[in-house]
């Protein structure tokens, strides 16, 4: 728990950063571009994951369960052939499927995409292969622990994409043509950089690239590939129908709601998905299946105790914050955050839930849960929309959500059983609307002070009413005093007892 809380507060500092960098370019790009230019510029970057999930052939897990630290430390040429296998198969599979998306986009779909938006896709069509290599550089930082540097990488690329579709516009004009440009050299710049980084390391070559291990890689990785292609389809679909009941300017407004709830998501899912996984695989080999059952569990009850209160506070500020952010243009659009954030973070519980089928290396499974639920969310949004509008979008992925968790909860939970203590839900749920029904009194003529009034106050409350109902709470600033002194003066002694002192004092709390 010591190493999950420091590894997320990591790769949460690096969130902040991309995040304020989020906050800054976002009401700059809905205030820039059209309604319809920016539905059209989110509608692409999500067809585009379509070929990218391809191209990567799931080699992005491949990398995080391959890689040997103990191996690659005392053997140089391994590390050589691990990295250079990775980087190297993804690169030319990506060229690959780069060559057929652009075929496929001239001469076999012409019929089904209208003229401006193929030429848009064909023009952005390199971001396939720069992506696909994205992931594996950022995987092997991740793997490698290299936290620091996998945060300021993120960042900057970021900082960059703004930096240079904000340059590109006294020259370009305002169009999404502008903003793909940006998008493509920035990322470009990105991905030699790191490059350079490892053929510096002599971390990289061609001669090094081992068949065997690149099969069992695309193996390992290949079922993922479904589940990866099933939850990009699960994205897209949404906006394709929303596009062809509803209109580019519907897609827009879903857009903007989609991207603030993504913002609140990733608070959460981002820095806990990268620090839990290797975690929990390195659990599973070191102290077995009980230990393993016990982090998970312990983990997903405090992911929720904060999932109830950051969707209270949603509820209460969605609606100043699309304002502020997106500006007034895009009123309406607030209607949807609250479905939007609630299926998230309700999505979000398969970090944990869906650990056991990563473990077995059940990836099949995985990919076909979420291939039925991607099924679902299109007959939801065939169904809901042309009778509810754009509220029938954010109704369909909710319901997708809930059942896409039920379904890998089951067939997880044969491995793992990791259980949902309701007691402990309803606490929650009680502190949460306890806040909610305290903040949403307050009503102030200034957006700004409206949103800080609100969300202060209900985070008051959903503590307070926590501290009330929840001995853990009660307890968790004692414990943390007692880890904090046991950590000084045990900084001698060896990792192993260090962590099970750890875990015999967590438990005493937990009790």
């Amino acid at each position: 728990m010591k190493k999950l809380i420091q590894h997320s507060s990591h790769y949460l500092a690096g969130l902040f950063g991309g995040l304020a960098i989020g906050f800054i370019s976002f009401p700059i790009f809905t205030r820039i571009f059209s309604v319809a230019d920016y539905g059209m510029i989110d509608f692409i970057q999500k067809i585009l994951l379509v070929p990218t999930a391809l191209s990567k052939a799931g080699m992005q897990n491949s990398v995080l369960r391959f890689y040997n630290e103990k191996e690659f430390s005392s053997d140089r040429q391994s590390a050589r052939s691990y990295y250079s296998t990775m980087l190297f198969g993804v690169a030319a599979m990506a060229v690959a499927i780069t060559l057929v998306f652009l075929v496929a986009v001239k001469f076999l779909l012409r019929h089904l995409i209208d003229g401006p938006l193929a030429t848009l896709l064909l023009f952005a069509s390199a971001l396939i292969l720069l992506r696909a290599i994205e992931s594996i550089l950022l995987s092997f930082l991740r793997i490698e622990e290299r936290t620091a540097a996998y945060n300021a990488a993120s960042v900057l690329m970021k900082a960059a994409m703004v930096g240079t579709v904000c340059a590109f516009l006294p020259w370009l004009g305002r169009s999404v043509r502008t903003y793909l440009s940006g998008t493509m050299v920035a990322e470009l710049v990105f991905v030699t950089v790191l490059v350079s980084w490892l053929f510096r390391r002599r971390l990289l070559s061609a001669i090094s690239f081992d068949r065997a291990l690149f099969r069992s890689a695309v193996g390992f990785g290949l079922p993922l590939v479904f589940y990866e292609l099933a939850g990009v389809i699960l994205l897209t679909a949404d906006r394709a129908l929303v596009r062809y009941y509803l209109g580019g300017e519907a897609l827009g407004y879903y857009s903007v709601a989609y991207g603030l709830s993504q913002y609140v998501n990733d608070l959460m899912t981002v820095p806990l998905g990268l620090a839990i996984l290797p975690i929990y695989l390195r659990l599973w080999s070191a102290e077995g299946r009980a230990r393993t059952i016990e982090f998970l569990h312990l983990s997903l009850d405090f992911y929720l105790m904060a999932a109830a209160g950051i969707y209270m506070l949603v509820t209460l500020g969605s609606h100043d914050a699309l304002v502020l952010l997106a500006s007034p243009k895009y009123l309406g659009a607030d209607r949807l955050i609250p479905y939007l954030v609630g299926g998230l973070l309700i999505y979000t519980t398969h970090v944990f839930l869906c650990a056991g089928l990563l473990i077995q290396k059940k990836t099949g499974t995985m990919a076909l849960a979420l291939i039925c639920s991607t099924a679902l969310n299109v007959v939801l949004n065939c169904v809901l929309l042309p009778r509810m509008g754009l509220q029938g979008a954010a109704v369909a992925l909710l319901l997708t959500h809930i059942v896409t968790i039920l379904l890998l909860w089951l067939a997880s939970s044969r491995i793992l059983p990791i259980g949902v203590r309701a007691g402990a839900l309803a606490k929650y749920g009680a502190a949460g609307l306890a806040g909610w029904a305290a903040a949403s009194q307050i009503a102030l003529p200034s957006h700004l002070l409206n949103l800080v009034c609100r969300c202060s106050v209900g985070i008051a409350v959903y503590a307070g009413v926590l501290l009330l109902l929840d001995s853990r709470v009660r307890s968790l600033p004692s414990y943390l005093l007692r880890s904090r002194r046991s950590q000084s003066v045990e900084a001698g002694i060896a990792a192993e007892p260090v962590l099970s002192e750890a875990a015999e004092e967590l438990e005493e709390v937990c009790k």
